[in-house]
């Protein structure tokens, strides 16, 4: 009895969430300050912002080590960008930094 083939079932398509748009003008600030890790800092936040959606968010220890920034240079970063009025960040003892971006809404936006 010949058996016949069948074509294969056809692939799923996913279909991507477009990518957020990346404040400019606060990484072109953030890009001014001293320091050499205020800005990784900087962009580190931003692209965990623009991930979950929420401009309030936890500065862990899990998120410092992803983008390899030490924990001094993380509280001097988080010290710099407080000053420039770029972030609130409000830090507990033993605890993780809680902190909130400030992004200019009329700023210039990039694709991701």
């Amino acid at each position: 009895m010949p058996t016949t083939l069948l074509p294969p079932p056809p692939r799923p398509v996913f279909k991507r969430k477009p990518a957020e748009p990346l404040p400019v003008g606060f990484l072109a600030k953030a890009a001014s300050l001293p320091g050499g890790r205020t800005l990784a800092v900087a962009l580190a936040l931003c692209i965990h912002a623009t991930s979950t959606g929420c401009r309030t968010l936890t500065f862990g220890a899990w998120l410092r080590t992803r983008y390899a920034i030490s924990d001094d240079a993380a509280l001097d970063a988080l010290n710099r960008l407080s000053a420039a009025g770029l972030i609130s960040a409000k830090r507990g003892r033993g605890r993780f930094a809680v902190v909130t971006l400030h992004l200019d809404d009329e700023a210039p936006l990039a694709a991701a």
